[in-house]
């Protein structure tokens, strides 16, 4: 898992891709780590079951611990973009295993709208 802070967008099929190893977006608002985490490991490990078919956006929502497009779509670098922001990068085998605590009901209520939105 890697997030960095930019404030250049190139191309922005550069910063938002799905290359079947790899998945990476772009977001205006950083989520805690923890909903990265948890964004990425049901990434890959729900990935066959998904409902939203176009994996970016699948990404896109667990990061932002919706099922709705739209909402997700809000903290995406939209088109002429200028200011900050970050890109989060998950692949396939990274082993993730430190501990982290969670810090607030914000946080913890996130990470539940993702469990929840992932059980078929």
């Amino acid at each position: 898992m890697r997030v960095i802070k930019a404030s250049h967008i190139g191309s922005k099929s550069e910063l938002i891709y799905y290359d079947g190893n790899c998945v990476s977006q772009a977001l205006i608002n950083l989520p805690p780590e923890s909903v990265i985490r948890q964004a990425c490991y049901i990434f890959f490990q729900n990935f066959q079951k998904r409902r939203i078919k176009n994996p970016t956006l699948y990404f896109l929502s667990l990061l932002n611990s919706t099922n709705q497009i739209k909402k997700a779509m809000e903290n995406s670098i939209p088109d002429g973009y200028t200011g900050e922001f970050y890109i989060i990068q998950c692949c396939k085998d990274e082993d993730i295993s430190d501990v982290i605590s969670i810090e607030t009901y914000e946080e913890r209520l996130a990470l539940s709208k993702n469990s929840i939105f992932s059980i078929e």
